[in-house]
């Protein structure tokens, strides 16, 4: 499998606070990647890591499947924290500085420009942009010299709704094209509109990692039945339908494939089960990683 971020055993020490404990992350060629966690749980500690703004303790980075990470880093855009910028310029002024460093020719530049909207802004000094123009004139210089990788830390913090769908269409765009993303946000639902897997930091430490799918698998709509004997109940379940999608622990099952509990009820009954109790169960994003965080 083809990583275009990959770390073993990460650390970053800052005095005695370990602000990334260990961490082995694995992001795919492709992936829209969303780091989940609390303020200070070390999701910008370890992106500056990966970024070089800071250097490990210990541990290894690989980056576009080299350990050259200076050559890698290369075809690597960001945005950490609140984007950088000439306030006294224009987007177009700004744009050709930053291209100094990635020699771009100024019909690119004005692509990148309209790509994120900010196109038609003429003399408009940056100063003056709103806080959704800022967000986009940040991710348009990280646009600069075509990056494989984007590394955005809290990409549409503070922004309207408007100025959100604006951001996540930029993203779903280049997504399209074949950029990678790396992307922090407290904000799940948005972040589960387009993030085609997860990690879950927590006090430094990658508690999971876990696929869109894998997500959606989890967070569905479940029948919760409390028996007096889950072996006997799984077995008449089995024998019922071999492909039941199913969890026995303690005295509870949990079935989630789409099936009438009625005829559930009706196959336990017959097999001798005693049913104290059938519901409905479901948990939603936030939940989910609710309770991972407090893991």
């Amino acid at each position: 499998m083809e990583y275009i971020i990959e770390t073993h055993a990460l650390v970053k020490r800052y005095g005695d606070k370990q602000a990334v404990n260990r961490v082995s992350m694995h992001v795919k060629k492709g992936d829209i990647y969303g780091l989940i966690g609390k303020n200070g749980a070390g999701k910008t500690s370890l992106m500056k890591l990966l970024l070089g703004l800071t250097s490990p303790n210990e541990g290894q980075i690989t980056l576009l499947g080299r350990r050259e990470l200076d050559r890698s880093r290369r075809k690597i855009g960001s945005l950490i924290e609140t984007p950088a910028f000439y306030k006294n310029e224009t987007a177009l002024e700004n744009l050709k500085r930053f291209a100094l460093l990635t020699p771009t020719p100024e019909e690119e530049i004005r692509s990148i420009l309209r790509l994120v909207g900010l196109g038609d802004t003429g003399r408009k000094k940056a100063g003056a942009f709103s806080l959704g123009m800022k967000q986009r004139l940040g991710i348009a210089i990280a646009l600069l010299g075509n990056p494989e990788l984007l590394i955005l830390d809290e990409p549409i913090n503070g922004l309207d709704p408007s100025g959100i769908k604006e951001i996540r269409d930029i993203i779903l765009e280049l997504n399209g094209k074949g950029v990678t993303f790396l992307i922090s946000s407290h904000l799940l639902d948005e972040l589960g509109k387009i993030a085609t897997g997860y990690g879950i930091v927590a006090d430094g430490v990658l508690v999971e990692e876990i696929t869109a799918k894998e997500l959606a698998e989890k967070c569905r709509t479940s029948w919760k039945i409390v028996v007096d004997n889950t072996a006997k109940a799984a077995a008449a379940l089995r024998a019922w339908q071999e492909d039941l999608k199913f969890d026995a622990a303690g005295n509870e099952l949990h079935i989630f494939s789409e099936t009438d509990s009625s005829e559930v009820n009706l196959v336990l009954f017959r097999a001798g089960v005693r049913i104290y109790e059938t519901r409905s169960e479901s948990i939603d994003l936030e939940d989910f990683f609710i309770e991972r965080l407090g893991r």
